[in-house]
């Protein structure tokens, strides 16, 4: 995913600082790719960071031990977002992502490539979904939700958001049409 988010940034993101793209880890092994890795030691306090990992728990983990570290938030220049959106700190939004009006998206979202929430979507923290994830309005996805690719999110109603409990899994394909408890995997069309 690092590299994906790399790609990115190389293309040019809206931002109005100048970026110098590295890699961290604890042992370095060279560059990527053309980007240098550094340590976690070597970097600045002023540096802002983005968890470039797919894995939800991966993601806060990290951002509790780099908790001093500034956040970056970054979003492809294909993508889309409605100017009534409010997006968390730390999330990437891949390409042809498309983030609608009124939605809500948690700290360290990472949408992938074509995924779309639309109106009134309230996502929680750590929130994931894989390419091509649909997720129609009012819908609330708790934090640390997994979202498989191509999967079809069924939209809620204004008196009564669709939800997706914390930590649920939503297979690849899988059309919610109804609420998901916390912690459930959900498979299918529709998914159960």
């Amino acid at each position: 995913m690092g590299r994906e988010v790399a790609d990115i940034v190389r293309r040019g993101i809206s931002s109005t600082d100048p970026i110098d793209l590295v890699f961290v880890t604890d042992e370095p092994d060279g560059p990527v790719q053309g980007i240098p890795v550094i340590r976690p030691t070597d970097l600045r306090p002023s540096d802002k960071i983005c968890f470039a990992v797919g894995s939800s728990d991966d993601r806060r983990t990290l951002s509790v031990r780099f908790s001093h570290q500034p956040l970056a938030t970054i979003v492809a220049s294909t993508a889309i977002v409605s100017s009534s959106a409010k997006i968390g700190e730390g999330s990437v939004l891949c390409d042809y992502s498309v983030i609608n009006n009124s939605a809500l998206i948690g700290r360290h979202f990472q949408g992938n490539s074509f995924c779309q929430v639309s109106h009134d979507c309230i996502i929680g923290d750590y929130v994931t979904f894989a390419p091509r994830v649909s997720c129609n309005g009012w819908v609330h996805i708790e934090d640390g939700v997994f979202v498989g690719a191509g999967a079809v999110i069924r939209n809620g109603s204004p008196g009564r958001h669709l939800r997706i409990g914390k930590g649920a899994v939503i297979g690849m394909g899988a059309v919610v049409v109804r609420d998901v408890p916390a912690g459930a995997s959900v498979i299918g069309v529709p998914a159960r």
